[in-house]
C-alpha cells in the first residue's frame, strides 16, 4: 500500500473527486494543502490535477523546488494537466520538452508501452479506452523532446504526439498526461467511465517505483527486496521455489558515489528489454546480470537464454548509468546454488559466488560469507552458473546485433512476469 498525496492547482489543496482513484486502488489518500517539503516528506506519490485551461497554479509554482527535491529523493509525481502550454515549466527534469495545446478526442496506446500499463492489475487500456470523451486530451508533447529515459504511454492518432509518458528523475519518477482527469472524475461521462479512470490511475502507479527496493516474486506474491530475510521462499525460473541462505546489502551515499562513480547504478527503464519488461524501472549494479531470451542469442550461442551484465545493456535505448541518483542500496541474495529470479517482472540473477562477482560484496559481508560457506574459499572451488554467461566481448556483440536489427532483448514471453509455473507455485502456497 502506498501513501498518495492529492492536490489541485486551482484549489490550493486536494479535491474530493481525486480520492476514489487512490483508495479504490488500495492506497492511502492524503490531502495536500501546501506542496511544501514538510507535507511531501511522507508521500510515496503526489497526484496533481490542473483544472485550469489558462495557467498553472501559483502555489504549485512557488513550491516547485520542494517538489523537485522530493522527486529526486524518491517520490513519484503524477500530473494530469489541462493547460499543456509550457508544461516544461511544471515538470522536474522536463526542461527539454515541447508541449502543444491541441484538444482532441482520439487517444491510442504508444508502441512499446509497458505491459503493466496496458494490462495491469487494475484493468486493460487499449486504443479505444479514452476515445470520444469531451476533449479526451488537451494536447501533446513531441516525441523527440521527451527527457532522457522517458517511456511514452499514450499518443494522439499521430504516434509522435505523446499524450502521456513517464521518465526518471533522480530516485523518483514523473508521470505527465494531458487528459483532463479532473473532469472525468468529477462528472459522469458515458465515454470515459469511472472504471476506466481507475485503470488509468492504478496502472500508472503500478509502473512507477514506490520504494527504493525492487519487487521480487515470492510464492505469496511480490515482496520488496529490503523486506526479504534468510529462510524466505523465492520463485525461481527452473520451477518451484528456493529458500534464501544469506542476504546482505551495501548502501552508498552521495559522497561514496562521487569518489567511486563506477558504483553508480544502471537504470533499466520500464519496457526497455522488450515485451513490456521490466514492468517498472529497475536499478541494478553495473555487473549485475539480466537474463536475455532471443533468437539472436540462439544463433550466437546455441541457446536462446544468456546472462548479460547491465553495463553492457547500456548501449540500448532506455538503459543507462543513472548519474542523478544520490544514494543507492544494493542487495545481495544467495541461495544454495546460483538462481534466476523475477525482479520487477523480468528475470535476473541471484548472487553468483564466482571470484569476480564476490568483489561486489563489501569486505565485512564477504568475511561473513566465507565463514558460512567455507567451500567458496577453496582453491579448486568452481561456481556453477544457472544460465550461460558469455564473455564480455560476446555480450557486447550480442547487444550490438540486437540494436542493429532492432530486436528486443526479451523476444518471447517465457521469461515474463508470473508465467504459469510461478502461478501454480503461488496457488499451492495459498490454498
Amino acid at each position: 500500500m502506498a501513501t498518495v498525496g492529492y492536490y489541485s492547482m486551482t484549489n490550493g489543496q486536494g479535491i474530493a473527486s481525486q480520492v476514489d482513484e487512490i483508495t479504490n486502488n488500495g492506497d492511502t489518500a492524503v490531502n495536500v494543502t501546501i506542496p511544501n517539503a514538510a507535507q511531501l516528506a511522507s508521500l510515496d506519490s503526489l497526484y496533481v490535477v490542473n483544472p485550469s485551461n489558462g495557467n498553472f497554479g501559483a502555489e504549485y509554482m512557488s513550491n516547485l523546488a520542494a517538489i523537485t527535491a522530493a522527486v529526486n529523493g524518491g517520490m513519484n509525481l503524477i500530473i494530469f494537466d489541462r493547460y499543456v502550454t509550457n508544461a516544461q515549466t511544471i515538470l522536474p527534469g522536463g526542461s527539454s520538452i515541447t508541449a502543444v495545446r491541441a484538444p482532441a478526442s482520439d487517444i491510442n496506446v504508444a508502441a512499446g508501452a509497458p505491459a503493466g500499463f496496458t494490462n495491469g492489475p487494475n484493468g486493460t487500456i487499449n486504443n479505444s479506452t479514452f476515445d470520444n470523451g469531451n476533449y479526451s486530451h488537451h494536447g501533446y508533447v513531441t516525441l523527440g523532446s521527451l527527457p532522457a529515459g522517458a517511456t511514452p504511454l499514450l499518443t494522439t492518432a499521430n504516434a509522435s504526439q505523446i499524450v502521456a509518458f513517464t521518465y526518471p528523475v533522480g530516485a523518483g519518477n514523473v508521470f505527465y498526461s494531458t487528459i483532463p482527469l479532473d473532469y472525468y472524475t468529477g462528472a459522469s461521462n458515458p465515454n470515459i467511465t469511472p472504471a476506466e479512470v481507475f485503470s488509468l490511475f492504478g496502472n500508472t502507479q503500478s509502473i512507477l517505483c514506490f520504494t527504493r527496493g525492487a519487487l521480487i516474486e515470492t510464492p505469496r506474491g511480490k515482496k520488496q527486496v529490503e523486506d526479504l530475510k534468510v529462510g524466505d521462499a523465492i520463485c525461481v525460473s527452473s520451477g518451484g521455489t528456493k529458500r534464501i541462505k544469506w542476504i546482505s546489502s551495501t548502501k552508498l551515499g552521495k559522497a561514496a558515489l562521487a569518489r567511486q562513480p563506477q558504483n553508480r547504478p544502471v537504470r533499466i527503464t520500464a519496457g526497455a528489454l522488450g515485451n513490456g519488461l521490466p514492468h517498472r524501472d529497475l536499478l541494478v549494479s553495473r555487473q549485475h546480470r539480466m537474463l536475455i531470451d532471443s533468437k539472436v542469442a540462439e544463433r550466437m550461442f546455441g541457446t536462446c537464454k544468456a546472462l548479460v551484465s547491465a553495463i553492457k545493456l547500456t548501449a540500448l535505448p532506455g538503459i543507462y548509468v543513472d548519474e542523478d541518483v544520490e544514494e543507492v542500496e544494493y542487495f545481495h541474495i544467495l541461495f544454495g546454488e546460483h538462481q534466476i529470479i523475477w525482479a520487477e517482472g523480468t528475470l535476473s540473477e541471484s548472487l553468483f559466488t564466482g571470484p569476480e562477482a564476490l568483489k561486489s560484496v563489501p569486505p565485512s559481508a564477504r568475511a561473513e560469507l566465507e565463514e558460512l560457506f567455507p567451500e567458496i574459499c577453496s582453491a579448486d572451488y568452481q561456481a556453477i552458473s544457472a544460465a550461460l554467461i558469455p564473455s564480455g566481448k560476446a555480450q557486447k556483440e550480442l547487444v550490438a546485433r540486437h540494436l542493429k536489427n532492432e530486436k528486443a532483448m526479451i523476444a518471447t514471453l517465457e521469461g515474463s512476469y508470473l508465467p504459469q509455473k510461478v502461478a501454480q507455485t503461488q496457488a499451492h502456497f495459498l490454498h
